[in-house]
């Protein structure tokens, strides 16, 4: 049996998701409704979680705050727990689309990086044969093996709202505390490999140099380049208190190339050639 066989015969298909414990996000439940088959609701009402629909086939109408939305095929449309809504399929050409129910306090926030609010409830997707196909193939098998479980139904949906995750302008985006982190953490993680450079942390981070430069600076006060010399520098300190390795072996595993250039920045970072810094250290621990 094909998928679209298996759309044909059912009218409609719910799997739920129980005792689920996450607070941040997290899937309800997920299903399937053909209207040519099942009543609609066309109340309006609220709810105390936010409902996804892709829409398969047929056009149909969203009602929120009381401005109306045409929804048809191929288009994602969603029910914002903040909102008091209303939707129906069109009489002559009604709905089949597939749904996810989530909760969770992340659930807005995600929901907005695709491009969703109150005002814009509805979005087309641009990738809809590849969603499609997918969510037909994993409804078709959890209806015939209930085994299929919550990771591949969240992996499901997480796959859908990718393909309208909104790209931000650099400055709204990458000036988040967040995104600095992650640039830190991969500083920490990279900075004593010799080849590591801005140039590379930038492509790394996929953003230009000029705005990693411009938005590290506004963050913490400094360069990228002065950070890394600072986490190298304590680093060669580190190792001249601790080990007995040569400076010029201790500039190259901490990162740096050039042995006379670390020498210079050591001298101006702490005073002390690096001779008379671990000498001052072991007089110290006598």
């Amino acid at each position: 049996m094909n998928n679209d066989d298996f759309f044909h015969e059912h009218r409609e298909y719910v799997k739920f998701f129980v005792d689920r414990t996450e607070n941040e996000f997290f899937l309800k439940s997920a299903g399937y409704n053909d209207f040519h088959y099942v009543k609609p609701q066309s109340y309006a009402r609220t709810q105390p979680h936010c409902t996804v629909h892709f829409v398969l086939e047929g056009r149909g109408t969203l009602n929120v705050n009381k401005k109306s939305f045409p929804v048809e095929k191929n288009q994602i449309f969603l029910l914002d727990n903040r909102c008091v809504f209303s939707y129906y399929p069109q009489k002559d050409d009604p709905w089949a689309y597939i749904w996810f129910d989530i909760g969770g306090s992340y659930a807005p926030e995600y929901l907005s990086q695709c491009g969703f609010s109150p005002e814009t409830p509805v979005q087309t997707c641009p990738a809809a044969k590849r969603v499609k196909a997918m969510l037909k193939d994993l409804f078709r098998r959890s209806a015939s093996d209930r085994k299929v479980g919550y990771f591949e139904f969240t992996g499901a949906l997480f796959f859908l709202l990718s393909s309208l995750e909104k790209e931000r302008s650099e400055p709204a985006f990458f000036y988040r505390d967040q995104y600095v982190k992650q640039i830190i953490s991969f500083i920490e993680l990279k900075y004593l490999n010799e080849d590591f450079s801005v140039k590379y942390l930038a492509d790394a981070m996929h953003i230009s140099h000029s705005h990693l430069c411009k938005i590290f600076k506004k963050s913490q006060g400094i360069s990228v380049i002065a950070y890394v010399n600072a986490l190298r520098l304590q680093h060669a300190a580190e190792l001249l208190e601790n080990s007995d390795f040569s400076a010029k072996d201790i500039a190259f595993m901490s990162g740096f190339r050039e042995y006379e250039y670390f020498l210079k920045r050591f001298r101006t970072c702490y005073g002390l050639t690096t001779s008379a810094y671990r000498l001052s250290v072991k007089k110290s621990q006598e």
